[in-house]
């Protein structure tokens, strides 16, 4: 399950949604963020932080396997908020890999650094996140594949040695033909000739 903390309502949750549903399908979990930046680092009243709360996973909510900090671009003051120290802290103790993909290409905050991992953009964070599901069973095949065929070879080189050893051997009538010949001597000492 992957972990969005992002605005619902924006052009960004219906960009990662789309990019996840169209690789692989995965279930999303959105913490509500509006206006992204402010309120999620906002820790006043005992209140723990939006991403703080997200990581630690409160009440019955499965904790998710990933979780993406997105805003989409805007002013620098538009993403000052992901700037601000308890931000950044939240980002940085998060127990649960990041992804934070606030603005557009250019632009860097200081959770970008004390994220896991930075993505561009929202939808490239969402391609970070998931692999696309036709090539990975395309992989798959592939390695199942080559295993197949490096069992196949090592079953091929143990038939060899086993014959090679095999060859080398000496055959059962050679192996018994001394013994044989000193019973058949002994025999014949033990009973001597009428």
């Amino acid at each position: 399950m992957i972990g969005v903390v992002t605005s619902p309502t924006g052009a960004v949750i219906r960009d990662i949604l789309h990019r996840l549903q169209d690789r692989f399908p995965r279930r999303v979990l959105v913490w509500p963020v509006q206006g992204a930046g402010r309120r999620l680092g906002r820790a006043g009243r005992g209140r723990h932080p939006r991403l703080q709360r997200a990581a630690r996973r409160a009440g019955t909510i499965p904790r998710p396997d990933l979780l993406i900090v997105a805003r989409g671009g805007g002013s620098l003051e538009d993403l000052w908020s992901f700037n601000e120290e308890i931000v950044v802290r939240a980002a940085a103790d998060s127990m649960i890999p990041l992804i934070s993909a606030v603005g557009h290409e250019t632009d860097i905050t200081l959770i970008d650094f004390a994220a896991d991992k930075r993505a561009p953009t929202p939808t490239a964070a969402a391609e970070m996140a998931v692999p696309v599901r036709s090539e990975l069973f395309v992989e798959v095949e592939s390695l199942a594949r080559r295993t197949m065929v490096c069992w196949q070879r090592g079953q091929e080189s143990r038939r060899n040695e086993l014959r090679a050893a095999a060859r080398a051997l000496p055959a059962a009538g050679e192996l018994l033909a001394i013994p044989r010949q000193r019973l058949d001597s002994a025999a014949g000492a033990a009973c001597p000739a009428r």
